[in-house]
């Protein structure tokens, strides 16, 4: 069947690249991995991801695993049930920040990280070749509560009542929207909610974390002390302070970094971003003796380089933030709980006071990332670009076919230039 898992486990567009016969086989393959596995399942509000579910779990019983079914739930919850429950794997059901569209499979093993790319090549070997139990052998399906269990560990996370202050909540019509609001108020904020009115059909449509127009008007009418997006599985955060300005994964990283420095608890003075985390952001940590360690894109990279660098805090500009200290994976809604914490004492404007240099990004659709970027030509070309900006990355989406280019500059024109400049070359490379 190919290649299937990408930076952030099997996505595509459902009845294309993404099947019933698709997650039957991950599915089915888990119980390759592991005999008579214990199987976690969690999905987002897509009409697509019932069957999806359905089929994963058919998979899973088929070979004679055990499932149980969180129900609609973000994707960092999965990864705490899996922890909890002592489960041998978690699968969650989403496109992540993706259009309804589309759909995926992310996959955690038992101690709840994103499953390993070892583990994916060796489960895409049995995507052909199911095996079933006996018929004394299959597995079970089982319900498991788990929207309030997971509701009131994000709240006790929070060391301090939130009364008095109010937050703006857009939950994308997606996985937060039952469990985000019902954190907050049981921590006594007042909140206004949008984005959580889903049909099947409208998660990410014009709202949440990609689409936060509505959230930043919303938060200077309304008042409020802080706006928060989250994106469809809600393992993602973007703020808007009470200004009405953007707050980015790179200053929400660094707001964490700083203020466990100031505790004296960043046990490695070392935090982790990516390739497009801001040189401003770097500069900013480096002042307050913080190293910034950059990975590849993907928090399943960020997360392995915390485990490695034994590093509190990592995160990508796009909003993963994770808090080793409470998670083992991005969760947006823990993101703005504890960075509501930190807006109980001061402003978030204030908090998120950190010059950041200017930056441009640019997507290509190509029908073969790997020929594309492998074209001689281009890498020469983009060598040359580089001379002109402070960084230039180039590099293939895994989750979409698309390259994509970002550039960052001490002008804003310079960094456009470079990778408009790149794309031109790019969509050459591909109409020859």
């Amino acid at each position: 069947m190919g290649n299937f898992f990408g930076t952030d486990g099997i996505r595509g567009v459902v009845g294309e690249d993404l099947t019933s016969r698709t997650a039957f086989a991950l599915g089915n393959a888990l119980t390759r991995l592991k005999q008579d596995p214990k199987v976690i399942l969690g999905r987002d509000t897509r009409a697509s991801s019932d069957m999806l579910s359905l089929a994963l779990a058919a998979g899973v019983t088929a070979g004679g695993g055990d499932v149980y079914d969180a129900g609609v739930i973000p994707t960092a919850a999965v990864s705490f049930f899996v922890r909890r429950e002592k489960a041998d794997f978690g699968v969650v059901v989403s496109a992540s920040h993706n259009p309804a569209k589309f759909n995926g499979l992310k996959v955690f093993d038992e101690e709840g990280h994103k499953l390993s790319e070892k583990s994916e090549k060796r489960a895409e070997k049995y995507f052909n070749d199911y095996t079933y139990a006996g018929p004394l052998s299959v597995g079970r399906f089982y319900p498991l509560e788990s929207a309030g269990e997971y509701a009131a560990y994000l709240a006790a996370s929070c060391t301090r009542s939130l009364r008095g202050k109010k937050f703006v909540l857009d939950c994308a019509n997606g996985a937060a929207e039952k469990i985000a609001p019902e954190v907050f108020r049981r921590l006594g904020a007042e909140v206004v909610v949008i984005g959580a009115e889903s049909d099947g059909q409208n998660i990410n449509e014009g709202c949440g974390a990609l689409h936060p127009e509505k959230l930043r008007a919303l938060t200077l009418s309304s008042g409020a002390d802080a706006g928060f997006c989250y994106d469809g599985d809600a393992d993602r955060l973007i703020a808007c302070d009470e200004k009405g300005e953007l707050v980015d994964g790179d200053k929400i990283l660094c707001i964490f970094a700083l203020s466990l420095k100031r505790k004296g608890a960043l046990r490695e003075k070392t935090v982790v971003g990516t390739t497009h985390t801001n040189t401003g952001a770097e500069q900013y940590l480096a002042r307050a003796g913080i190293k910034l360690i950059r990975t590849d894109i993907g928090d399943k990279y960020v997360a392995e380089a915390m485990r490695r660098s034994g590093a509190q805090v990592g995160g990508e500009q796009s909003g993963h933030v994770i808090l080793a200290d409470y998670a083992e994976t991005g969760d947006g809604i823990l993101t703005s709980v504890k960075l509501a914490e930190r807006i109980a004492e001061k402003r978030l404007s204030r908090l998120a006071d950190i010059k950041l240099f200017p930056q441009y990004n640019a997507s290509v659709k190509v029908k073969d990332k790997v020929r594309v970027l492998g074209d001689e030509h281009l890498r020469d070309f983009i060598d040359a670009a580089r001379q002109g900006v402070a960084r230039l990355v180039v590099r293939a989406s895994g989750t979409e076919p698309v390259i994509r280019i970002f550039a960052e500059a001490e002008k804003r024109r310079d960094a456009r230039a470079a990778v408009e400049a790149v794309r031109a070359e790019i969509a050459s490379c591909e109409g020859g």
